[in-house]
């Protein structure tokens, strides 16, 4: 059973080095490149500086991202391969017309290649700039049919009647490049939103959960497929995967204890903690929609940091040596994993580490596919 292997696109200027980097990816093997969409990024304002990291020495903002559009388009008509996606976008702050028009254009600069990954949202990205933040699964929902009904009318005009969108005599002129619209991957966990997976995605793309949790929720989507009438045949069940990638135990276990690490897994869900036996960081009332980085003062960052531990880390990223990550991966391609996308974050641990790591990561996935 193949995987294919992904990784993140640049994320900060200057562009020209980060295109560069994508068509550099193509040559290495890559099957992927994703980019964030993302406006503010997780870790505080007062966290990024010198006595937590010291990248915060050569870049003055953890909140510097690039459009993933336009980075899709301008490394799309560079390459002939490789796909390109968002990782992921939401529907709160992007009308589902205006994705639907961009990623059919996108599908004609890649020939096919890109790919729209979409998820609920993140309220950093969505209450700070004045913008709503209210039923995201609901109108993520209504918003895939939007996208799929204009991605495939043709010139016929539509109408749509829901709660959060309608479409009254609209128009799509633009036709896909081949045959099938640009495919849609969804980041799913919950029942909900892995029962809109089944029903309108081309793929999957979660964070890390135990193999044997992904083996299920990926038995929930193909349920839910076969109860909506659809053939998911072609269907690539993915995982947005946090790479801490070390050359020996000591490493790792430094990796894991990095205080910028155990910020991350801020990500996760109450529940999650509550799992591992570790009291949810913001309170059993808060979860991470509620968690503003640019208003989180320094004694808040010292809490929570000190209230993840790093087994929350180990559950969170995959860690380890080259041979012990190719260990843990093939567990997951046995549970039906097809492609991950390795996100490597051992430079935010240790910026020692972090040429080192790239060069591992590519060994790991050669490694892998080689098994």
């Amino acid at each position: 059973m193949d995987i294919q292997f992904g990784a993140p696109g640049a994320l900060i200027p200057p562009v020209d080095k980060g295109v560069a980097a994508g068509v550099k990816m193509e040559q290495a093997g890559y099957d992927g490149i994703w980019w964030p969409d993302h406006l503010m990024g997780w870790h505080p304002d007062t966290m990024w500086n010198t006595d937590y990291t010291p990248l915060a020495a050569h870049q003055q903002s953890s909140h510097v991202y690039v459009d993933p559009f336009a980075m899709m388009a301008a490394v799309g008509a560079q390459t002939e391969r490789i796909k390109v996606g968002t990782c992921v976008t939401d529907l709160l702050r992007r009308h589902p017309a205006s994705v639907a028009q961009t990623m059919l254009t996108l599908d004609h600069m890649t020939k096919g290649r890109a790919i729209l990954g979409v998820g609920s949202g993140e309220q950093l990205n969505i209450e700070p700039y004045g913008i709503e933040w209210d039923k995201p699964v609901g109108k993520l929902a209504e918003g895939l049919e939007v996208i799929r009904l204009l991605m495939t009318a043709g010139s016929e005009a539509v109408d749509y009647e829901g709660e959060h969108f309608r479409l009254k005599d609209a128009v799509m002129g633009l036709d896909p490049y081949g045959d099938t619209p640009p495919e849609i991957w969804l980041a799913a966990h919950g029942p909900r939103m892995l029962g809109l997976t089944g029903r309108y995605g081309d793929g999957w793309l979660p964070t890390k959960m135990s193999p044997e949790a992904y083996r299920e929720s990926l038995d929930t989507i193909h349920a839910n497929a076969t109860d909506a009438g659809r053939d998911i045949e072609h269907f690539t069940p993915g995982m947005l995967g946090y790479m801490l990638i070390g050359p020996d135990e000591e490493s790792v276990q430094r990796l894991l204890a990095s205080p910028m690490v155990r910020m991350l897994c801020i990500l996760m869900p109450n529940w999650v903690f509550e799992s591992l036996g570790v009291p949810p960081p913001l309170g059993g009332a808060g979860g991470f929609h509620d968690f503003i980085p640019t208003r989180v003062p320094r004694e808040e960052v010292d809490r929570i940091v000190e209230a993840i531990p790093p087994k929350v880390s180990e559950h969170y990223a995959f860690a380890g040596t080259v041979e012990q990550l190719a260990e843990q991966i093939t567990a997951y391609q046995a549970a039906g994993l097809r492609h991950l996308v390795m996100w490597n974050i051992t430079g935010l641990g240790d910026p020692d580490l972090a040429r080192f790591s790239f060069k591992a990561m590519n060994e790991l996935k050669d490694l892998v596919k080689g098994s």
